[in-house]
């Protein structure tokens, strides 16, 4: 069995068909980079982008772009939204930074990243986790316009709007994730400005710039990344940063490189719900953009990729490559069972003070927010066209080593 798209909404088919008619959606959507320069250039009215290290990056995935993502009329128009935003942003934080230099002399001091795979409750850990008056997460609104954000120019509501739009193009999308402009949201909405980010890769058929993105240096994203959050801070001052992305994963060397005092929450869940889910995820974001999506490729590179990173992991943190000691170790199970439980424990981890303020604060959001409020979200490993019994085996290694429940059919 092959995985099966979901339905586009009838609004949504009928504006695509425009791109169709016109012979193209390429002749209603510009993605020249000539243009889209100088959109950015002409908008702020500046042209420094902040040295040219992110620039090999960029010219990668756009290349990919043009070569193997088959965008439709509202895919192309998305891109361009996302990679004008993303220059723009990179003019106005290197003027800002060229203008207030202390900005990028604050400490981001012990900042913890909760990071695992895709679907094994990262996001939220992330928002419980948040909950807490003590810790600040960026908010998404936030990584859509930094500058505007420390500047007093609230744009929430836009970036709200933008972030939904999701849901109207494709509305299964919101039984996989929740997203809202003043959600907590992950480290990809900072990377994706160095153009070294999941965000381009898991929203787009580009296989190339996939296999760029698995082989490439990290930690210049990692430097652009702790620059964001100097600048975020800039207002209120130095905070204690909460952060996510299951894409820190298999770059954890990179990202304790810049930041050497991180805390990582490390989360597992049951791989044989992992694997289709996470499939099922990237076909419908790519789905959202893309005028045909096959999963047959990326069925049978993604398993592989996530045990590679699983043994590297385990390998790196019993040599000492990687601090064993700054990564605490979170079951998906234990998790969804006691929330507040797990969360006391990943704080006596990490010997912090767990208030009752945060306390209670977390287990009201956690009360407050029903699982699947928006309907279930429908996956399993026989419709993505894995077999049961080679994933088990497959993983069977990462299973035992941390004790990881099996969730069953």
């Amino acid at each position: 069995m092959t995985w099966t798209p979901p339905a586009r909404p009838r609004w949504a088919k009928r504006l695509i068909a425009h791109g169709r008619s016109a012979g193209g959606a390429e002749s209603l959507v510009s993605l020249e980079t000539d243009d889209l320069y100088r959109v950015a250039i002409e908008s702020t009215e500046l042209h420094d982008f902040g040295g040219d290290e992110w620039i090999d990056h960029f010219d990668t995935f756009m290349d990919a772009l043009d070569e193997e993502s088959e965008l439709h009329l509202v895919g192309r128009l998305l891109v361009r939204t996302d990679i004008i935003r993303s220059l723009v942003n990179r003019l106005r934080l290197t003027d800002l930074w060229q203008r207030e230099r202390a900005i990028l002399e604050s400490d981001v001091c012990e900042p913890v990243f909760i990071v695992g795979s895709p679907r094994t409750g990262t996001s939220i850990l992330h928002e419980l986790m948040a909950c807490d008056p003590a810790v600040r997460a960026p908010l998404m609104w936030e990584m859509q316009h930094p500058v505007e954000s420390v500047t007093g120019n609230d744009m929430s509501e836009i970036g709200d709007s933008v972030v939904r739009f999701a849901h109207d193009l494709q509305p299964e999308y919101e039984t996989m994730h929740a997203n809202a402009g003043r959600l907590p949201n992950e480290c990809i909405f900072i990377t994706m400005h160095e153009f070294l980010s999941d965000h381009w890769g898991g929203q787009h058929v580009v296989p190339s710039y996939d296999g760029y993105l698995a082989s490439a240096d990290h930690r210049p994203a990692y430097r652009f990344h702790k620059k964001f959050l100097q600048t975020l801070q800039s207002k209120d001052g130095p905070a204690h940063w909460l952060l996510k992305a299951p894409s820190h994963l298999p770059h954890l060397g990179a990202l304790f490189d810049v930041y050497p005092d991180a805390r990582i929450v490390r989360t597992h869940r049951d791989p044989l719900k992992v694997l289709p889910s996470t499939l099922s995820l990237l076909g419908t974001l790519k789905w959202m953009r893309c005028e045909n999506v096959d999963l047959s490729m990326a069925a049978r590179f993604l398993p592989a990729a996530f045990a590679r990173t699983y043994e590297k992991e385990i390998a790196d943190r019993t040599s000492g490559r990687l601090p064993d000691d700054r990564i605490i170790d979170v079951r998906y199970d234990d998790l969804v069972r006691d929330p507040v439980a797990t969360i006391t424990g990943v704080y006596a981890r990490m010997g912090r003070e767990f208030t009752e303020e945060a306390r209670a604060a977390i287990d009201a959001y956690a009360r407050a927010k029903p699982k699947s409020a928006h309907g279930a979200h429908r996956y399993s490993l026989e419709g993505v066209g894995l077999e049961r019994e080679r994933e088990a085996e497959r993983f069977r290694f990462y299973v035992e080593k941390y004790g990881i429940e099996s969730e069953g059919d």
